[in-house]
């Protein structure tokens, strides 16, 4: 049986979780405009996406420690989410990677955070385009 523990402490301190403003736009660009989302799914999506970051995260912070490194790179997410078996949404990843490198090349550091955000909105259709693709051939 799994430690609950973990994700007690998530639930038990809101400070570690994504702000539930973030989570709503997200999810409201991922649905269609006449859609409604109850706050008991945002608050579940909040905890969850919370939790896969950390967990991603963590993986990636022991990758690192072994290398005797400091800071995570995109391959090192994109490593660590092969590593613990997310192959379904590395292909995307990596081509977002990859725009990401793009758009930002260039870019001064004040700026980055308006373009990134920019860059994953237009990507969400794409994402949302991309697993229902692979949902349909069943992989």
């Amino acid at each position: 049986m799994a430690d609950d523990s973990s994700s007690q402490q998530v639930i038990a301190n809101p400070d570690r979780l994504l702000p539930i403003a973030n989570i709503s736009r997200i999810m409201k660009q991922a649905l269609p405009a006449n859609a409604k989302v109850a706050k008991e799914a945002k608050d579940c999506i909040q905890e969850c996406v919370t939790e896969f970051i950390g967990f991603i995260t963590s993986e990636a912070s022991d990758r690192l420690a072994k290398d005797d490194r400091k800071t995570i790179t995109g391959n090192d997410i994109i490593d660590s989410m092969r590593a613990l078996g997310f192959n379904d949404y590395l292909a995307f990843l990596q081509v977002f990677l990859e725009k990401r490198r793009k758009a930002l090349k260039g870019v001064p550091a004040a700026k980055r955070r308006k373009k990134v955000f920019s860059l994953v909105s237009k990507s969400i259709p794409g994402i949302r385009s991309h697993l229902f693709a692979q949902n349909q051939s069943g992989s």
